[in-house]
């Protein structure tokens, strides 16, 4: 089996100011280092799921909970946003919908900017009908079944990048 090491860097960078207490940013090689983790350790793993922390200490960044904590939740969802665009852009499976909650309400699930980002309503959010919840869950569902199925082929070398 061939592992991703690196990715083809594509023209954008993102950097987030914190508050006075934290300061943090990242870019794209910190993108790039989340997606490698992902493709390597979780989608040839039959799409086992992660948690957040992982993902950002593999890239770097401070864990989620202590950016919440100190008022960078912005930096949470944009860093998880830019790993989606990044896998769309390089047409790789969803990667991000396998990084989830390990604790709370949302244990198991992926936060609330995954289903923003994929236009659903978010299940945890308290506002939508029955139907529209059960469509989110379905599709996330769909996106850990589409990582399996590439991850499953690019183990077996299948499938390139």
């Amino acid at each position: 089996m061939q592992l991703l090491t690196s990715l083809p860097t594509v023209p954008w960078v993102f950097v987030v100011v914190g508050s006075k207490d934290v300061r943090a940013s990242f870019d794209i090689e910190d993108v790039d280092r989340a997606i490698a983790f992902l493709a390597n350790t979780r989608a040839v793993d039959r799409a086992s799921t992660v948690r957040y922390t992982a993902v950002f200490e593999v890239a770097g960044l401070p864990a989620p909970q202590d950016l919440h904590a100190d008022g960078e939740s912005d930096l949470v969802t944009l860093f998880m946003k830019s790993i989606h665009v990044a896998c769309v852009e390089r047409m790789l499976p969803p990667l991000d919908a396998l990084v989830v909650h390990v604790t709370g309400p949302r244990k198991g699930y992926p936060g609330h900017g995954y289903f923003t980002v994929n236009m659903q309503v978010d299940p945890f959010g308290g506002t939508g009908s029955a139907e529209a919840l059960q469509r989110a869950v379905s599709f996330w569902h769909a996106q850990l079944a589409e990582v399996e199925r590439w991850g499953d082929q690019y183990r077996r070398g299948q499938t390139s990048l």
